[in-house]
């Protein structure tokens, strides 16, 4: 078969499992659960696909709700879609992962057919915990992206990125302990957890004009002591940091704990910290990747290439792009110009306008995976870069 004639049965495909689509699409909001929860989610999708033929392993790298489904014929490029959709606590589908879930396993599916014609695999991960960061940097680490040559995702979006602004992300708790005494009788025999706190705002805030332009450090209390006529003897901070660059932001939090540090020595207290969440990474964009999946986005004018870089934005899609080629586009799916995580956006997602740009969405992954799957002179051009 021609490579034209491959292309537009596989889009006259995508057009025939619309229903499909939406269907998976309404299933997944339907039954919203947070990160690390999404059981009834990861299992309906892992049989989705085992009904489509795929070899499944669920669940998968000792993640009770990640699963990877696969289709091979014999030694080709490699290619995966990854699919998330656990749910926002109280307003449930409010980031559009729904969609997710469904263009990449839709994507999945149909690219997988045209295995009849190259060699090669195709790849759906089961990706839970977005929102925390705790699925894929665990899948990283297990090597389950090893030796792949492109990972496939979209995000929902009100307007079009081809290259957003993904920033790397690292959260750490940092505790003071001093030595408890009467506020009022004798307060020089305390040593003031509390003050090592407020001095390592102080010194964070300063540090801040020094920051390169649009990093973040962002922090809360979460003890200042417990008796107000009682030097505290023990108070804690949670802490964020956010850099565009992985190289710096590992330095921002060199930085955050030099000031920890700081502030223990000037009050005498002892501090420990330690990671309350996984780091998620920056985004590396690959040129050659974004370039094709550009080309065939062409046709669809929906999508138009905007200039928002959504600066601070995180996303543990990062800590596939540090290892593996990665397009992670956003895509206009609504009509409003409302941001994800509000309410406002998740119910302009379930409008028909979403539903189309879903079949869209999917027909852009399907070629751009295509391209690969038929190349593989290009396939190893993208793992070069």
């Amino acid at each position: 078969m021609s490579d034209h004639d491959l292309r537009e049965k596989l889009l006259a495909e995508v057009d025939n499992r619309r229903n499909q689509c939406v269907d998976i699409a309404n299933y997944i909001y339907a039954h919203p659960e947070v990160s690390m929860q999404e059981k009834e989610s990861s299992a309906y999708l892992a049989k989705v696909l085992e009904n489509e033929g795929f070899d499944v392993t669920f669940p998968y790298c000792g993640l009770e709700t990640a699963f990877k489904a696969t289709k091979r014929n014999g030694q080709g490029p490699k290619i995966c879609f990854m699919a998330e959709y656990d749910a926002l606590p109280e307003i449930g589908h409010a980031c559009g992962h729904q969609w997710i879930a469904s263009t990449s396993l839709m994507a999945g599916i149909v690219t997988a057919m045209a295995l009849s014609e190259f060699p090669g695999e195709v790849t759906v991960f089961g990706t839970p915990g977005e929102e925390t960061g705790d699925g894929k940097p665990v899948l990283v680490e297990h090597g389950a992206f090893n030796g792949y040559c492109a990972a496939l995702e979209i995000h929902p979006n009100y307007t079009t990125r081809l290259e957003p602004e993904v920033h790397g992300i690292g959260g750490i708790d940092i505790e003071f302990t001093g030595k408890a005494a009467h506020a009022g009788e004798d307060p020089w025999n305390g040593v003031n957890a509390l003050d090592a706190v407020i001095m390592l705002f102080n010194s964070i805030n300063a540090m801040r004009q020094q920051l390169k332009d649009g990093s973040r450090v962002h922090a809360i209390i979460t003890n200042g002591g417990e008796m107000v006529n009682t030097v505290p003897a023990f108070a804690s901070v949670r802490l964020e940091y956010r850099s565009s660059d992985q190289d710096y932001l590992y330095e921002i939090q060199r930085k955050v704990l030099d000031c920890a540090e700081g502030a223990a020595k000037q009050t005498g207290c002892a501090m420990h910290w330690e990671h309350f969440e996984p780091t998620c990474q920056a985004m590396k964009t690959n040129k050659k990747l974004k370039n094709i999946f550009a080309k065939n986005m062409e046709k669809y004018p929906h999508f138009k290439d905007g200039d928002i870089t959504y600066a601070g934005t995180a996303t543990d899609v990062g800590n596939v792009s540090q290892i593996i080629p990665v397009i992670h586009p956003m895509m206009k799916m609504v009509t409003v110009e409302a941001g994800a995580h509000t309410i406002k956006f998740r119910d302009a997602l379930l409008k028909s306008y979403a539903q189309d740009r879903a079949v869209e969405i999917i027909k852009i992954l399907v070629e751009t995976g295509l391209d690969i799957l038929s190349d593989p002179e290009m396939a190893g051009q993208l793992k070069v870069e």
